[in-house]
């Protein structure tokens, strides 16, 4: 029963907050542009002023390279059992990028981030979560963003298509998530090199870093807001079964998967149980189906896929976050 009353701490004050989110825009309290100023200050100014925090307040004595090798690895193997996957199901080029793309492309901005810290209550442990999400953000948001992109290419022609990768290439290297970490990185560089200048913020500026705090406490409610807003039940589903089989193996198969493989290995401690379910766990991005748009991919499908893979998120993570508990892995 402990267990179960965990797993739901966990994911009820998230669901909770989407589905605030979604009553919020269909009264009208959320219009449209509302939302769009409010996503672009989430993703710009919130999620990098937290992203910067968790490695500027960061107390790691090791960096986990075993654990990023392992992540790293997880996330190529996914991408390529998408591709197979959505070559054996898709009827044509089109749907066959958005199913990929929508099957391996996790939320993890968004989503992933807060929910990797809400496994636990403890300061430090807390502190490491975020600490090592930030880092192992170089890896994911480039990895994802790239192959999107390669999958979608699907849709385009070859020409057109050699450009989006340049803009995607372009985008990951002036994403402002990107800057942040590589920013709190420098800090950490920092603090080997000359510590008595590492935390001249913290010490010395007391008041910039509180207004540091504010902005990246900002991140996690809003972002859960907005992820609510943004679904929408209002299309009819096309193709159920297919709909069905995506929806599956991005909430519930390739987590299991990947969470099973860092047992088998133990690559992973409980720290990093919880960063495999924000990268593996978490649904599929919002943004898939905006560029799913722009490439000519089939947005329609693209569209399902967020909404119903959000929307069943919310019991594949309780099922999965209880099996962990109850094998001792967080």
């Amino acid at each position: 029963m402990n267990d179960l009353l965990f797993s739901l701490n966990i994911v009820m004050p998230m669901a909770l907050m989407m589905a605030l989110g979604y009553i919020f825009k269909r009264i009208g309290l959320f219009d449209d542009p509302f939302l769009r100023s409010a996503k672009k200050f989430c993703f710009y100014v919130l999620l990098s002023c937290s992203l910067f925090k968790n490695l500027y307040d960061s107390k790691l004595d090791r960096l986990p390279y075993r654990f990023i090798i392992f992540l790293v690895i997880s996330i190529l193997f996914e991408i390529i059992l998408s591709f197979v996957f959505a070559k054996l199901i898709a009827e044509n080029g089109k749907e066959e990028g958005v199913i990929a793309q929508g099957s391996f492309r996790s939320n993890f901005a968004y989503i992933g981030f807060p929910l990797a810290a809400m496994f636990f209550t403890d300061e430090a442990l807390i502190q490491r979560v975020n600490s090592e999400i930030s880092l192992a953000s170089i890896f994911v948001i480039p990895l994802f963003n790239v192959f999107a992109v390669i999958a979608l290419l699907k849709g385009k022609e070859e020409k057109d298509g050699r450009g989006m990768l340049k803009r995607s290439f372009n985008g990951i290297i002036r994403n402002p998530c990107i800057l942040s970490v590589f920013a709190g990185m420098t800090v950490l560089l920092l603090r080997i090199l000359v510590p008595s200048v590492s935390f001249f913020v913290k010490n010395d500026l007391p008041w910039v870093y509180q207004a540091l705090s504010y902005l990246s406490s900002m991140s996690t409610p809003l972002a859960f807001l907005l992820v609510g807003a943004d679904m929408d039940f209002s299309r009819s589903v096309r193709d159920i079964g297919k709909l069905a089989k995506v929806v599956l193996l991005k909430d519930l198969v390739f987590p299991i998967l990947f969470l099973l493989a860092a047992f088998l290995f133990r690559a992973a401690d409980s720290v990093e149980y919880a960063i495999l379910v924000s990268v593996f766990a978490s649904p599929t991005a919002v943004s898939s189906a905006i560029m799913a748009h722009e490439m000519n991919g089939d947005s329609d499908l693209a569209s399902e896929i967020v909404v119903y893979t959000t929307l069943f998120s919310i019991l594949s993570l309780l099922v999965i976050i209880y099996l962990l508990r109850i094998t001792g892995c967080v």
